[in-house]
């Protein structure tokens, strides 16, 4: 039971049927009415061959095929007519009309050829591989086309056509009672589970229970057959014939041949949907069962009905066993005579087919070696295949590791960018309101008399400071340690926010403090009180808050942040960017950066 080559029985997905959507919309833009109905009537009658190929109901891809043929000529669509060609060449030789068969496949490898279109070459490979087989038993010829077209569906990176093929490659095996197709046949098999494909499920399955039942291992043939019935059963393929003679065979070579006769009587009875080359075998087994059961008489009739269909399918191959069970009939019934007769008639054609062997065999063997290269040659394609699928992946997965990487980089960016704006508005708007308020404090607060010692006074003030003096002794009005405080810190807050004394890149502790009329030990206690930092973090906290007011506004967009520095009282650029980092959150080049595209 050898399988012509269809495309894989999937359902399309969404984006696939969008896809379609989209391309048949555009035609119809392009096209007139006509024309896209025809596209669609191709379209159309390929999927029903399609199916019909993939049921084994080869009647119905024959008369599909033909009804695209004509829709393709008309339309002067190679592409459908190559289509339609292949179809119907390779329906008509499973259904025994080589010779129309053949010629339609010739046609459609010319249009091949003018397309350049290697799928439909691998296709049509295949159906002269079924050609070869059924309509001359040269098996080794059919070997030959099946390996070319593993070469094409290896080369295209096809593994459901390669499948398909390998099934075939499995189907001349088992003819020739060569059970190495067995390492093919579980891989169609394997295949498809694995990618839950009935229609390669079924022929892998078909294939396995042969080639085990070549192999007498008839428990493991009996499960895979089991396993093919269920699936055509299930799909409703219309090739059951085959799948009951096998079935019934198996039981017959665990001598059930009851149950064999079942089997049996089911496959006759589907004989009208069998392919050519299935009913001559289906026929001898049903003969062998009906002698071995005491019904000569329907062993007889199974006989001559096996002959005729070999006669009219010309399928020599199937003559000598037919004949052999004839003489073997006549003999159980002492009729030695007729029996000697047949096994003379029997002789002949052993010897015409051995003498068809022997011009054969040098071809044969040159075949064989051919198709070893061959094989060799699709098991590296493979391995190369497999090798580019694997680079393919990691390349895949390495792009995908960086767009993530790029993604989650680019979103990390975003943030910061969003929270370095924050920040800049954040420090600008309070820089402005500090100013305000302290413009609205120096229009509050009236200019008051000059507290330095040095300053002259009034002689009234003179006489009114001599005369308190004199009013309230020095050791009964101390002056409050708080009021001290305030007094020291006021004047610090005064040296830097008015005379900005932190610009000094010499200011130290001691000369802060004797500006102050301190000591430094006292300083530092005042600073830590009121504020709660130390010295340089006081001084330094000036200084980033005079940077951020400069970086903010436009004279900080061409100022050099090293000049900057410097002009803060910095002494070095290292420490700026730290102690500017550590206050505000960002580099000063990030904060100007930010503020300028404010």
């Amino acid at each position: 039971m050898l399988f012509p080559v269809c495309d894989r029985p999937a359902c399309p997905g969404l984006f696939v049927v969008s896809l379609l959507r989209c391309l048949l919309a555009a035609v119809a833009l392009l096209s007139p009415m006509g024309a896209v109905a025809s596209v669609v009537e191709c379209w159309r009658l390929r999927d029903t061959c399609r199916m019909a190929t993939q049921n084994s109901d080869h009647r119905e891809a024959v008369r599909a095929a033909a009804r695209l043929q004509r829709v393709a000529e008309r339309e002067g669509d190679d592409w459908f007519l190559g289509q339609a060609l292949y179809y119907q060449g390779v329906s008509n030789v499973i259904l025994g009309n080589n010779k129309i068969g053949k010629a339609q496949l010739d046609k459609a490898y010319r249009l091949a050829d003018r397309l350049d279109d290697d799928t439909l070459r691998l296709s049509i490979h295949n159906g002269y591989g079924v050609y070869e087989a059924n309509a001359h038993a040269d098996y080794a010829s059919a070997q030959r086309h099946f390996y070319k077209a593993l070469e094409y569906a290896v080369g295209i990176g096809d593994p459901f056509r390669q499948a398909l093929v390998e099934s075939n490659l499995a189907e001349t095996a088992s003819i020739r009672r060569d059970v190495s197709g067995l390492k093919y046949a579980l891989e169609c098999y394997e295949w498809s589970v694995a990618n839950d494909n009935a229609h390669l499920g079924f022929a892998g399955a078909y294939h396995c229970a042969n080639l085990y039942s070549i192999a007498g291992d008839y428990q493991r043939a009996l499960h895979y057959i089991r396993k093919a019935e269920e699936i055509a059963r299930r799909e409703n393929y219309a090739e059951r014939a085959a799948v009951y003679s096998l079935h019934g065979s198996i039981c017959a070579a665990l001598g059930q041949n009851r149950e064999a006769l079942e089997w049996l009587r089911k496959a006759v009875g589907h004989a009208s949907e069998a392919q050519g080359a299935t009913l001559p075998e289906m026929y001898r087994t049903y003969a062998r069962v009906l002698a071995d059961l005491g019904d000569v008489a329907g062993s007889d009739r199974m006989v001559s009905r096996g002959l005729e269909v070999s006669d009219s399918l010309s399928i020599r191959s199937s003559v000598a066993p037919l004949l052999e069970q004839r003489a073997r009939n006549h003999e159980s019934r002492g009729d030695y005579r007729r029996a000697l007769e047949v096994y003379r008639i029997y002789k002949e054609v052993c010897d015409s087919a051995y003498a068809d062997r022997q011009q054969q065999s040098v071809n044969e063997l040159r075949v064989q070696y051919d198709i070893a290269r061959r094989e060799q040659e699709a098991d590296m394609q493979r391995l190369l295949l497999r090798d580019e699928r694997r680079k393919t992946a990691i390349l895949l997965i390495s792009l995908l590791s960086v767009a993530v990487i790029l993604l989650i980089l680019w979103r990390h960016y975003w943030r910061q960018k969003r929270l370095y704006r924050n920040i800049v508005i954040a420090n600008r708007d309070a820089v402005a309101r500090e100013q305000e308020l302290m413009a609205r404090l120096e229009a509050a607060t009236p200019p008051s008399a000059p507290d330095s010692e040095d300053a002259p006074m009034p002689a009234s003030a003179e006489i009114e400071a001599g005369e308190a003096a004199e009013a309230i002794p020095p050791a009964t009005a101390p002056v409050p340690l708080a009021t001290r405080n305030d007094s020291v810190f006021d004047r610090l807050c005064h040296l830097m926010e008015r005379e900005q004394v932190f610009r000094d890149n010499g200011l130290s502790r001691e000369r802060l403090a004797e500006m102050l009329g301190t000591n430094r030990t006292y300083l530092s206690q005042i600073i830590a009180d009121r504020t709660g930092k130390g010295y340089y973090q006081f001084v330094n906290g000036y200084r980033i808050k005079e940077a951020v007011r400069i970086l903010s506004g436009p004279a900080g967009a061409d100022y050099p942040l090293k000049a900057l520095a410097a002009d803060l009282g910095f002494k070095s650029m290292t420490t700026f960017y730290k102690t500017f980092q550590e206050a505000v959150g960002m580099t000063p080049s990030a904060f100007r950066d930010t503020a300028r595209r404010l």
